[in-house]
């Protein structure tokens, strides 16, 4: 009994009673601001501004954003742009999920993912931003409300506890994956999961789970090594790398992003990006 109202008062701790449930609109009037500042001072400018200090893009593999765009020059000729196509926050109201199209010099790409994160002085900042293949033409355009994705009804006992719980699904799946990928992925995935990535699946739009799993890799070789959670204890995002051989037994090398979220039947991945390193 004592245990049990110990864990309760964790929960309640995490959301306080009487908080309202943060909203997922958040997420996209950051995303918009940050897009918005991409057409008006360029793209190097506009990520300094928006990104964390410890933010994190792959090259192929895991580098400082801000080390990485310093070295840039500020410009503007290359006219980048993109919008959230669908938004989740964690009900502490602390980290998010944005995914979208992308259009470069008009000609539309891919879909981006941004994860962004609330810091104590209340601003959004991102601390991952990526992109990886996806049909973009079929995507509404920028003027349509992105979908809100679900907040989470409860969360864990801390951060800390969410990320190891989650640490030991992406082992799960990493064992699973090396016998049946698709079935790995298949018993993890949440049924309002996106995936962009990898090379190939450009003409699949991010939700058809069935037609990109069709083309996973069959067997899969997965390793996280870091990402965070949020504040509740409800969505957490890793990162790692992962590899398989094509279909002419060549090694292919790839980096992930994944996002979980703790749903009523479980730790769900709700979100991947998989980027082949080139």
């Amino acid at each position: 009994m004592l245990k049990t109202a110990l864990i309760a008062c964790a929960l309640l701790a995490a959301t306080p009673a009487g908080a309202a449930t943060p909203s997922p609109a958040e997420i996209e009037k950051a995303e918009r601001a940050f897009a918005a500042d991409g057409l008006a001072l360029g793209v190097r400018d506009s990520f300094l501004k928006h990104m964390a200090d410890d933010a994190i893009v792959f090259r192929p593999g895991p580098v400082s954003a801000k080390a990485l765009y310093e070295k840039r020059p500020s410009s503007k000729t290359l006219r980048l742009e993109w919008w959230p196509q669908k938004v989740v926050i964690a009900r502490s109201g602390d980290l998010g999920l944005s995914v979208g199209p992308a259009v470069v010099n008009g000609q539309r790409g891919g879909y981006y993912a941004t994860i962004w994160r609330k810091g104590p002085d209340g601003q959004w900042k991102w601390i991952y931003d990526g992109g990886a293949e996806a049909d973009a033409a079929s995507a509404p355009d920028a003027s349509t409300p992105a979908i809100q994705g679900v907040t989470a009804a409860k969360g864990s006992r801390s951060p800390d506890e969410a990320l190891e719980a989650v640490r030991s699904a992406e082992a799960a799946l990493a064992q699973a994956a090396a016998g049946d990928a698709p079935a790995a992925y298949r018993a993890v995935l949440a049924s309002d999961a996106w995936l962009t990535g990898p090379g190939g699946t450009e003409t699949l739009k991010p939700s058809d789970l069935a037609g990109r799993l069709g083309l996973r890799p069959a067997r899969m070789t997965i390793g996280m090594e870091g990402g965070g959670a949020a504040r509740a204890g409800d969505l957490v995002w890793t990162h790692g790398t992962a590899g398989w051989s094509s279909s002419s037994d060549r090694p292919v090398a790839a980096h992930y992003m994944h996002v979980w979220q703790r749903r009523a039947e479980g730790w769900r991945l709700i979100f991947e990006t998989l980027n082949t390193d080139t």
